[in-house]
């Protein structure tokens, strides 16, 4: 069950709603079976994730992870207007903020949000408190052409970032399509009445006047109808397109980075605290982390998430995944090409 956008409840009792709802959720049905209560909350409070002392949640299972999903876009496609902005100046920093701790924002000032502070401290909390992501209904949905990231970034880009995304500890989502880089945008639509449909058409438009892209009106009414039955019938999926390329090969990578998961991660993970990470940048676009794994395993991450290549140590352990620009020579002399990245497990902790 998802609770919507609980930054916009208006509730200043104690216990709040959200509150009362996950204690009576897990107490109830969740006594009985497995429940899990997936939050969205822009405030990133952190208090709502909070496990008890046998490591059970007590009001949320999980929220969605807005951070990391703005850190790798940023990464990925360049953009860095509009939220974005927050992004921009240390991207390693904040995405191996985010893989090690969970939020980027932790009370820290957000320029976007006329630096008002943003969010509590979560680094006490499992991976499995985030839930992550490169896409959703939202993040694609909300743009004025409902472009998804793989319209935007390149192929060795979305390789890297996904290989980030689907191998780390914190539950991975995906978005319809997104298995396979679906053609297709996911577009604003719906269907009113002629008021509200106008009102909803002429908001939609002003809600991009923030964007330097769309500050020219003209460029602004370009934007599709979102009450226009075309509009609606761009973003119906192509499935015929997975048997072609290049879809095909991005279903491909899918598929064996979650069969990888399922293998190597997701049987080390039940019991797992907080994983004593370890974070080094490598570069402003580069990063190595590793988590201690609850049988004692070290999992770890290198990645060069830029247009430069980089120099590092080698990693260590079995070699879980490489990307398509890494071969045996450049992982043993710890050379990283652009937008490469390699998961790495060793069995046993080492101090």
């Amino acid at each position: 069950m998802r609770l919507d956008a609980i930054h916009a409840i208006c509730d200043d009792g104690s216990p709040d709603i959200v509150e009362e709802l996950g204690a009576a959720v897990r107490d109830g049905p969740g006594a009985e079976r497995q429940v899990h209560l997936v939050l969205e909350n822009d405030r990133n409070e952190a208090r709502y994730l909070a496990r008890d002392e046998s490591r059970r949640w007590r009001y949320g299972t999980a929220q969605w992870n807005d951070d990391i999903h703005h850190v790798l876009h940023v990464l990925a496609s360049g953009e860095a207007d509009g939220y974005y902005a927050d992004y921009a100046a240390e991207p390693a920093r904040l995405l191996g903020r985010c893989l090690t701790e969970g939020f980027a924002f932790q009370g820290q000032a957000s320029p976007f949000r006329d630096n008002e502070p943003r969010g509590e401290p979560s680094s006490h909390l499992p991976p499995a408190a985030f839930v992550d992501f490169l896409q959703t209904h939202d993040q694609i949905g909300n743009r004025a052409f409902g472009e998804r990231l793989c319209h935007l970034a390149s192929p060795a880009a979305m390789e890297a970032v996904t290989a980030v995304l689907l191998l780390a500890p914190q539950p991975p989502m995906l978005f319809m399509g997104e298995e396979f880089a679906a053609a297709q945008p996911f577009l604003f639509f719906c269907d009113f009445g002629s008021e509200l449909a106008r009102a909803v058409t002429i908001g939609r438009r002003r809600e991009f006047a923030r964007f330097a892209r769309f500050a020219d009106p003209a460029e602004r009414e370009r934007i599709p109808d979102p009450n226009d039955e075309a509009t609606f019938a761009a973003c119906v999926l192509d499935w015929s397109s997975i048997e072609r390329a290049p879809h095909n090969a991005a279903l491909e990578l899918h598929r064996r980075l979650l069969l990888l998961r399922k293998e190597w991660i997701v049987p080390r993970l039940a019991g797992m605290d907080n994983g004593a990470p370890r974070l080094d940048l490598l570069s402003e676009r580069a990063l190595a982390v590793n988590w201690k794994l609850a049988d004692g395993s070290r999992l770890s991450l290198i990645a060069n998430l830029g247009d430069e290549a980089i120099e590092s140590t080698p990693a260590s352990g079995n070699l879980i995944f490489a990307s398509s620009r890494l071969d045996a020579a450049l992982l043993a002399g710890g050379h990283w090409p652009p937008w490469s990245a390699a998961w790495h497990l060793q069995a046993q902790d080492h101090p």
